[in-house]
């Protein structure tokens, strides 16, 4: 499976109303991958986090956490035409249609919680919740 930044740091944090449900959706999928951009993704997503009173430490450990459980990360440059591709025909960031170009190379999914992709992209995206109850 593909994992967005967001089901994983959610996870990875324990954000309440997510982090359970993404930390059982990770448990579940047999493989996690992500584009290679997830790295500055993620990277902000702590940042943010911080913000609003997580520890530099724990950012951190968060941010090795996830690349620990990361099992590969995808180099942009084999995703980025079809991603480009994707965001011209749907009118979404590319930042997040490199998820479902990942998606589409590894013939599975994107876990997410973004509704705007889930609503361009059903035959590629499920949320963590539809993971869970498949």
């Amino acid at each position: 499976m593909i994992i967005d930044t967001m089901v994983m740091a959610y996870a990875l944090l324990g954000v309440p109303g997510y982090g359970e449900e993404s930390l059982a959706a990770l448990r579940k999928a047999d493989a996690l991958y992500a584009p290679a951009s997830v790295q500055a993704e993620l990277l902000n997503v702590v940042w943010q986090y911080g913000k609003r009173g997580v520890t530099r430490q724990r950012a951190a450990a968060v941010y090795d956490d996830a690349f620990r459980l990361w099992g590969k990360l995808i180099p942009v440059e084999r995703l980025w035409p079809e991603a480009l591709y994707l965001s011209f025909s749907s009118g979404h960031s590319p930042y997040d249609t490199l998820f479902v170009a990942a998606a589409l190379m590894y013939h599975t999914s994107v876990i997410t919680y973004d509704q705007k992709l889930l609503t361009l992209f059903p035959e590629h995206t499920v949320s963590a919740g539809n993971f869970l109850r498949m």
